[in-house]
C-alpha cells in the first residue's frame, strides 16, 4: 500500500508528504483498503501534522485503538518526534520548573486558538478551551544561520511546534505564516515527524517507526541528521 509503514486490524501507521493534506491521505488509504477487501470504515488520526509538514502519522482503525491511544496521548506515553530547521537559534522560556526538593517537574503550558484570528495563543491557566502542552526540545546542531531542533510533543494542534518556535524567535525555515521565510523564498518549510513511540491498543508491544527528512535538499543537507535518527 501507498505510504503505509505498518497496518493492522487496529492501527496504520502512514508517511505524510509535505504539502499533501493529511484529509487526502486518509482518502488514498480508505480506496486503497477498499481495492484490497479490506475494512475502511473506520480510519481516525491520532494527530494531525500540518499540509506544509511531512512524516509520520498514526490513525486507530478502530474505536477501541482510538480510545487507548488518546489516552496514551494525555497520559504523555505517547511519543511523537519531530526534527526542524530554525531560522537562527530558539531561545525559549524555562521549560522546567523546581519542586521544594530540587527536582525537576515539566513545566506545562496552556495554549487555545484565537476564534478570531485562528491563531494560537498562551492562556495563564486552563480553561473550557485550552490543551495543557509540553514539548520538550532541543538543539542538535547549528549551522551558521540556522539549527536544527528536536522537538517531542505537537499532538494537541497541528501548527503547535511552528508557534512554538515562533515563540522562541527562532521560526521553522520556510514557514510563511510565521515569518520562517526570512532567508530564502518558495521552499519547502522543514518540519518533519521523523519518529513515534508508543504501546500498540491491544497486543501491548512497544511499537517504534522512524523516517527521514529529503536530506539531500537544503536546509536539511547542512547537517548530519543520519547522526541523530540512528538506531
Amino acid at each position: 500500500m501507498t505510504n503505509c509503514l505498518y497496518k493492522d486490524n487496529h492501527i496504520l501507521v502512514a508517511f505524510k508528504e509535505q504539502n499533501i493534506p493529511q484529509e487526502a491521505l486518509m482518502q488514498n488509504i480508505k480506496n486503497e483498503l477498499l481495492k484490497q477487501n479490506e475494512k475502511a470504515s473506520f480510519l481516525e488520526p491520532i494527530h494531525t501534522l500540518c499540509v506544509e509538514a511531512g512524516g509520520i502519522v498514526v490513525f486507530a482503525r478502530s474505536t477501541k485503538a482510538q480510545e487507548r491511544l488518546l489516552k496514551q496521548v494525555e497520559e504523555n506515553e505517547f511519543l511523537l518526534k519531530h526534527f526542524a530547521v530554525c531560522v537562527g537559534r530558539p531561545k525559549f522560556s524555562t521549560r522546567f520548573i523546581f519542586t521544594e526538593e530540587g527536582e525537576e517537574e515539566p513545566n506545562y503550558q496552556y495554549l487555545h486558538r484565537n476564534p478570531k484570528t485562528k491563531l494560537l495563543e498562551f492562556i495563564p491557566s486552563l480553561n473550557y478551551d485550552a490543551q495543557k502542552v509540553y514539548d520538550p526540545y532541543k538543539v542538535l546542531e547549528d549551522a551558521g544561520k540556522i539549527s536544527l531542533v528536536e522537538m517531542s510533543g505537537g499532538l494537541k494542534f497541528f501548527d503547535e511546534i511552528r508557534f512554538l518556535l515562533k515563540d522562541a524567535n527562532s521560526p521553522v525555515f520556510g514557514d510563511k505564516a510565521y515569518g520562517g521565510d526570512t532567508l530564502a523564498k518558495d521552499t519547502n518549510m522543514a518540519l518533519f515527524a521523523v519518529e513515534a513511540r508508543f504501546c500498540h491498543p491491544t497486543t501491548n508491544k512497544n511499537m517504534v517507526f522512524r523516517v527521514y527528512p529529503p536530506i539531500d535538499k537544503k536546509p536539511w543537507s547542512y547537517f548530519n541528521i543520519e547522526k541523530f535518527l540512528r538506531i
